[in-house]
């Protein structure tokens, strides 16, 4: 099931955002499980998907890594989040991780639920 914009239902923040990404490249995927290729993908939509997530999220994705699994927008969330984490440097995980020690179980809590 889709929402109104069209990602799909139950999508965390980063499959929304690869999702968006697929729809604006004429995509339609119903679900984080859908396939790139089976929705219509081609060579030249991932490239145009690789240039829209480099400048949209200022990431530079391994294309070796889109291709380990299979190429649905969960795979491609989880590619997207290791090469945000490899992007960030220890001086921004360590500012990141000491505001997570700050927050209390409530604070937490409330910020996991909005990225469900």
């Amino acid at each position: 099931m889709t929402t109104t914009a069209g990602v799909p239902e139950g999508a965390d923040a980063t499959e929304a955002a690869v999702a968006r990404i697929w729809i604006g490249l004429g995509l339609a995927p119903t679900s984080v499980q859908d396939d790139f290729f089976a929705l219509g993908g081609q060579s030249l939509t991932l490239v145009r998907f690789l240039a829209t997530v480099q400048e949209e999220l200022g990431l530079e994705l391994p294309i070796d890594a889109l291709f380990e699994t299979d190429l649905t927008i969960a795979a491609v969330a989880r590619v997207v989040t290791a090469a945000r984490l490899e992007a960030a440097d220890a001086d921004e995980l360590a500012l990141a991780l000491a505001e997570l020690d700050r927050m209390s179980e409530d604070e937490l809590a409330a910020l996991l639920a909005e990225n469900e």
